[in-house]
């Protein structure tokens, strides 16, 4: 059957010219007749309204130029006629070649007198012949075509609505559980078997990587073994269930999806602040088996719920984890691209589907139009975005916060305050005893300075531009406050209190100000002046240089460090600070001056000939102070946490318009859209409403994941499911897990993965219920034992015949390498770990030893997932094994095998310094028996007993480092830990 093109929407809405045929001048007619058609027909007449070579309508870009109807009602870029102002009409743009992206005709560009005779037809009112001026030819649509909404593209089994199959009867009553008859219905279509039980051993070891990513100890495994009750497998099931390490196993597969990383990308690659938390909620949210509908509300919405948490509000860092230019060209269309981001993991992570190929024009490939695109964006449309400058990063006080906070504060600056004086009293003695004069509060010696910024207590303080709201890029030396109203005022701000000058009133709790000053050179040194009463951060030219938390009572005079000096320029330098003050009175001044250096500092001072003179006892002192005050300075109590998390810039947004060819610069400001959910899935507008919680945002991604979140949703449930089963067997039912749309492939056991999906809803979206039902399947049990028959029937086993082999992980072979040698660090949560890096790999910074840091040796030894994701440095040995790529969504990793892999397992440092580490465990353990140690070995790397072949081989072994290689008894112990590391039994899993 075909489907007609239906036109009479466009005819009857009003936002076209007029349709129908005007009465136009007999010379006008004339003009058309002899000028225009032909012009007309040699150049457009083939593609936009002829016929194709089997006589079809051939109408491209839904545009008919046969008739003026049709090119008043134009096609998909709107119409071509502008009846107001005919020079401005689509028409006249297109054939002048202005734009690279719109030629036409595509053969080549018109004469400069064909070009003439079009303009002047078209000023004229675009004349035409009365007989066939409304003329259109009757365009029909395939019935099969997969990028219209149809009946055809709505029956693909991913955009059908989610029904509970009926469960196949077989006749082995072994395979009689539903996941078993449906696997093992195929199997028997194919004229096969399924696997037999896979031994006790193997099966325990799948079930702890599986679960926790972690090898069993052969004691487990024993106990595994010995345990012939009917409930022994359950009981493991359950125990891995439980475990802290199941959510650090799992939410490693949710970090690939929405490619977690911790620092922004590109050149400089600077830090994510306080994103680990983001990674911290995830695996607390996997172990307490949170609903995965409530998984998905808290990462779209948390910030918009009715109470919201410290894990809702950490799980909103979902909306900043890709990658931010610092430097963009075009902010506009920077701004533009992380929302591109947000569109397209959302949808292929939690609904498989590539909406963000319909960005710059309808889906090639499924019934997703730019629109619906667009549409979807507006959901996330009120996000404020990542910035050099505070940006989303909120300080946030919840429950179980001492509310003794402020008398805390006072209590720790007083402290520091007494400390500062007994400093100043033996710096006072020191350069008093050696001749050298007196010194101020930072231990340098006071002198006068030139002003480039300053403070209250000068006589000509400083003017700044201040004001409550922010404004993206606040802070960096393109930003012109003037250009933003923003107003001005002189130092200090606040209200009055002690040593507080005040020039200009403040008594809002946040803050914003910016200030600027030319220098002809860079300074080696400044002296600093700051006044706060809570919270303050400065910037220099963007970049973060001071915070401070806190009450003081006095101004904290100081002298510039490096990074300070570093952010300086030639020529014009901005000053921004960011002040906050939740209660109480309120102060802010800074100033910033250049020496005059007629005095030496105290350190200068003792590092000088005359130094070699002080007390010894009285510079101890010294010391120790400066470095109590620095540690407190450095440490204050904190009123609560600072979060990474959502923030909307208000809850009213502006609108959102499809943008031609994806360019933000260019506006379709007739196509302005809503919130929607696609078109083929009913293209309903969802209704927001502001959230009641106090917070100033829009309420749109609590709508959207409400829709997401509906038990009828045809995506979210079998998405997950789909991913569930490729973590368990290797693949999923569907092996294109983020593109379930006719592009992506067909599922291998649709009537599975419905069955699977309606009773995740069913069990209340729990994930631990899932599992346990999965791994209860005589199919999960499985043996991967290779069977000829089979292998030449399915050799790629797309009917689950047998369970597949796989290698561990980069995660899963670093861990398993510290738990065998005994040092894995099992604490969890906390900021990225820094692991030691080859020097060739830190060669790589942009920054030269400013990109990677260190950690003490206990944190180096700490599970994979905490160890620090920097998108430009990644650890060679996770490289080498295919870890996860950041930059998009990594629904599946392909394990590949490579020559670096081999050389990375017996050569690099990491697995060098293990393996020593190891052979030591070997003889603190197992003594100086040779047998000993090395049954002892295997049965750590492989959780089972040693056989005595085995045995046999490692005395072969010990014998030929010796004989052959002059090692003795200890330096061969160090190869036979390393090559039981290279061993294929402990890198894969059967």
């Amino acid at each position: 059957m075909k489907m007609k093109k239906q036109l009479l929407g466009m005819l009857i809405c009003g936002f076209v010219p007029c349709l129908s045929a005007k009465e136009f001048s007999p010379e006008d007619v004339s003009f058309f007749t002899k000028e225009v058609r032909p012009l007309l027909e040699e150049n457009c007449f083939r593609c936009h309204g002829g016929k194709d070579s089997k006589g079809h309508p051939k109408v491209k870009s839904g545009f008919q130029m046969i008739s003026r109807k049709g090119i008043v009602i134009g096609g998909d870029h709107g119409s071509a006629f502008n009846e107001a102002e005919p020079e401005k009409s689509l028409l006249l743009h297109v054939i002048s070649y202005e734009d690279e992206n719109l030629e036409m005709p595509p053969k080549g560009k018109l004469s400069e007198e064909a070009r003439g005779v079009l303009s002047d037809w078209v000023k004229r009112g675009m004349p035409w012949t009365p007989e066939d001026a409304d003329v259109l030819v009757e365009v029909e649509e395939d019935d099969k075509s997969i990028t219209t909404i149809n009946e055809f593209s709505k029956s693909r089994w991913s955009y059908k609505p989610m029904a509970r199959p009926d469960v196949p009867v077989v006749g082995n009553t072994e395979w009689k559980a539903p996941i078993d008859a449906f696997i093992y219905d195929g199997v028997n279509k194919m004229g096969l078997n399924p696997n037999a039980p896979a031994p006790r051993a193997e099966l325990i070891r799948r079930a702890y990587y599986n679960l926790t990513g972690l090898s069993p100890s052969l004691s487990e495994v024993q106990e595994f073994e010995n345990d012939k009750s009917p409930e022994a497998w359950e009981k493991v099931i359950d125990r891995l269930l439980s475990s802290p390490a199941y959510g650090e196993k799992w939410a490693r597969h949710w970090l690939d999806l929405v490619r977690y990383a911790e620092t922004n990308g590109f050149e400089r690659d600077s830090d994510k602040p306080f994103v680990w938390r983001y990674r911290d909620y995830v695996i607390k949210a996997l172990n307490e088996d949170k609903p995965y509908t409530q998984f998905l509300t808290e990462q779209l919405a948390g910030d918009e719920l009715a109470k919201p948490t410290f894990d809702s509000m950490s799980a909103t860092a979902f909306h900043h984890l890709m990658q931010w230019d610092d430097e963009p060209s075009d902010r506009k269309q920077a701004y533009y691209d992380i929302l591109d981001d947000n569109v397209r993991t959302t949808t292929e992570v939690v609904l498989g589907m590539t909406v963000g190929c319909a960005r710059c024009h309808d889906h090639k490939g499924d019934p997703i139009s730019q629109k619906d695109y667009y549409s979807f964006m507006s959901f996330f449309r009120g996000i404020v975005p990542f910035s050099r400058g505070r940006g989303p990063v909120e300080k946030m006080v919840f429950e179980g916060i001492d509310d003794k906070y402020e008398a805390t504060m006072v209590a720790h600056h007083r402290h520091i305050e007494n400390l500062k004086k007994e400093r100043a009293k033996i710096e006072n003695q020191l350069l008093t005893s050696l001749g050298k004069g007196t010194v101020g509060k930072d231990g340098a010696s006071v002198e006068p300075v030139r002003w480039l910024v300053s403070d209250a207590r000068t006589k000509t303080p400083q003017e700044w531009h201040y004001s409550t709201t922010v404004v993206d890029g606040w802070s960096e030396v393109g930003f012109r406050a003037e250009n933003h109203q923003w107003k001005k005022g002189k130092a200090g701000f606040g209200t009055k209190g002690p040593k507080m000058v005040v020039h200009t009133k403040w008594n809002t709790p946040e803050l914003w100000l910016q200030t600027s000053f030319l220098l002809e050179e860079i300074p080696k040194r400044l002296s600093l002046s700051l006044h706060h009463d809570e919270g303050v951060e400065i910037f220099v030219n963007g970049q973060p240089v001071i915070k401070r938390e806190g009450f003081r009572d006095d101004y904290d005079d100081f002298a510039a460090d490096k990074r300070f000096l570093d952010s300086l320029q030639v020529g014009r330098n901005v000053i921004a600070a960011f002040v906050t003050q939740t209660s109480g009175g309120q102060f802010f001044d800074f100033g910033a001056g250049i020496p005059s250096g007629k005095s030496l500092s105290l350190e200068k001072v003792l590092k000088s000939k005359e130094g070699a003179k002080a007390e010894k006892d009285l510079v101890n002192r010294w010391k120790r102070l400066k470095n109590e005050i620095r540690k407190k300075e450095a440490d204050p109590p904190k009123p609560g946490v600072e979060i990474l998390t959502a923030r909307e810039t208000g809850k009213d947004l502006p609108p959102t318009y499809v943008h031609i060819r994806g360019s933000a610069n260019a506006e379709d400001k007739e196509k302005e859209v809503a919130p929607r959910i696609p078109g083929i899935f009913g293209g309903e507008e969802l209704k927001a409403e502001a959230p009641e919680n106090g917070r100033n945002s829009s309420g749109r991604r609590t709508a959207l994941a409400k829709w997401i979140s509906r038990d009828d949703n045809p995506r979210t449930a079998r998405v997950m499911m789909n991913r569930v089963w490729q973590h368990h067997f290797g693949r999923g039912i569907c092996r294109s897990s983020n593109d379930f749309g006719f592009l992506g492939e067909d599922p291998t056991h649709p009537e599975l993965l419905d069955w699977l999906a309606t009773e995740f809803v069913a069990q209340g979206w729990s994930l631990k219920k899932m599992h346990k039902l999965i791994m209860m399947s005589r199919t999960f049990q499985m043996s991967s034992k290779a069977n000829p028959d089979a292998l030449a029937k399915d050799p790629d086993n797309n009917s689950f015949w047998r369970f597949d082999m796989r290698r561990l992980t980069a995660e899963e072979v670093r861990d398993s390498i510290l738990a065998v040698t005994g040092t894995l660090n099992r604490k969890m949560g906390g900021p990225g770990v820094f692991v030691p890096l080859p020097e060739e790999v830190l060669a790589t910074s942009s920054k030269k030893g400013g990109s990677w840091g260190r950690s003490s040796p206990e944190d180096e030894v700490r599970r994979t997932i905490y160890v620090k994701v920097k998108r430009s440095m990644v650890p060679p040995q996770l490289a080498d094994l295919d870890v996860a790529d950041t930059d998009t969504s990594c629904p599946v990793r392909f394990a590949t095998t490579v020559p670096t892999q081999a050389l990375g397992f017996l050569n690099s440092k990491f697995m060098n310094d293990q393996a020593k580490v190891f052979a030591e465990r070997l003889r603190k353990e197992a003594g100086d028996d040779r047998k000993a140690r090395v049954r002892l070995g295997l049965e750590l790397a492989l959780a089972r007993p040693a056989k005595e072949r085995e045995l046999e081989y490692s005395h072969e072994f010990f014998d030929a480092m010796r004989d052959k290689h002059g090692l003795n008894e200890e330096e061969a112990l160090d190869r036979f830990a390393l090559l039981v590391l290279n061993l294929n039994e402990f890198i894969f899993l059967d």
